[in-house]
């Protein structure tokens, strides 16, 4: 009986060795478990539970793996990104180019010289048509005065400009108006037709407004002065007698001329020179009707000291 007692508590003893073996697997059973959930972030739980299980009994180790699987699922959730952060801004856009310039206005007109009046209805013109006597007949001489006036001022070109010429159907102081005239500076030239042809007396009424020898009343349409020192051009085509009513047969025949036989009656700008009367409009006949080349030169409109030059008024 003895002998059997002590087989069955050695039995016994064996047994109660092997649970505790098995117990040992458990628990680390539950360790692998612990460490499956250390990917996921709770694995250190995990540990935990299985290593308090793997003391309890075996089966705590099988819980151990459960929650190993847990933690797997924790590290899914981890996975989540994070909320985009929002996209900057474009670029501000380049400003358009700026736009190019309109075109140039075109002029309103011819501009007029500094300094010439506005009032201005009287010049000597700056220079001869360039055909010697022939000047077109008086519709060429008046239209010469015209383009002259023109270059000065739109204005001036506007008016209507006659030439101070006689011819054998009309004469020249009825192709004028009856005044005042002024000059390119606003200097009366003359008050009307009497005072203008009244210059031969002493006590002419001309003198008054335009006195002997005095280059600064006849003056060109620029306002400037008819030259006479050096290249004297003081001789001016009239056609006329002082009264202002036609020279018979000096002008150049109506004014179509440039004959070398023809010749004009001219009056001096200045009102001086030659010892010839002191007259602006009949002083001097020219020896011919020609376009000059030089200076007081034979059988031409400068002889005496002339460039082909014609007195111009506007009659408006």
């Amino acid at each position: 009986m003895n002998r059997n007692l002590r087989i069955m508590t050695a039995l016994s003893i064996l047994s109660l060795v092997g649970a505790c073996s098995s117990g040992s697997s458990g628990g680390g059973t539950g360790g692998a478990g612990g460490a499956a959930t250390g990917t996921g972030g709770s694995g250190a739980g995990g540990a935990t539970t299985a290593g308090t299980g793997g003391v309890t009994a075996g089966t705590g180790g099988a819980g151990g793996s459960g929650t190993g699987a847990g933690g797997a699922t924790g590290a899914g959730g981890g996975a989540a990104g994070m909320t985009g952060t929002g996209g900057r801004g474009g670029a501000t856009g380049a400003g358009g180019a700026p736009g190019t310039g309109g075109a140039p206005g075109t002029d309103g007109g011819t501009l007029g010289d500094a300094g010439v009046s506005a009032q201005m209805n009287f010049f000597v013109t700056s220079r001869g048509p360039g055909n010697g006597g022939n000047l077109g007949g008086l519709t060429g001489a008046d239209a010469f005065c015209k383009m002259l006036a023109n270059n000065v001022s739109t204005a001036q070109g506007a008016r209507t400009w006659h030439a101070y010429l006689s011819t054998t159907t009309v004469n020249a102081r009825d192709r004028i108006g009856q005044g005042p005239w002024r000059n390119a500076v606003g200097h009366v030239v003359a008050n009307n037709l009497t005072d203008l042809h009244d210059q031969l007396a002493t006590n002419a009424a001309l003198n008054a407004t335009w006195p002997i020898n005095d280059p600064t009343i006849a003056l060109d349409e620029h306002g400037a002065q008819v030259p006479i020192a050096g290249m004297l051009q003081h001789d001016i085509l009239t056609g006329s007698q002082t009264d202002g009513t036609l020279m018979t047969g000096m002008n150049c025949n109506d004014w179509t001329s440039s004959a070398t036989t023809d010749v004009a009656q001219v009056g001096h700008s200045n009102r001086f020179g030659g010892n010839r009367p002191v007259s602006w409009n009949s002083a001097h006949a020219s020896t011919g009707c020609a376009q000059f080349t030089a200076d007081n030169q034979a059988g031409t409109v400068s002889s005496g000291g002339g460039r082909g030059s014609i007195y111009c008024f506007a009659v408006d």
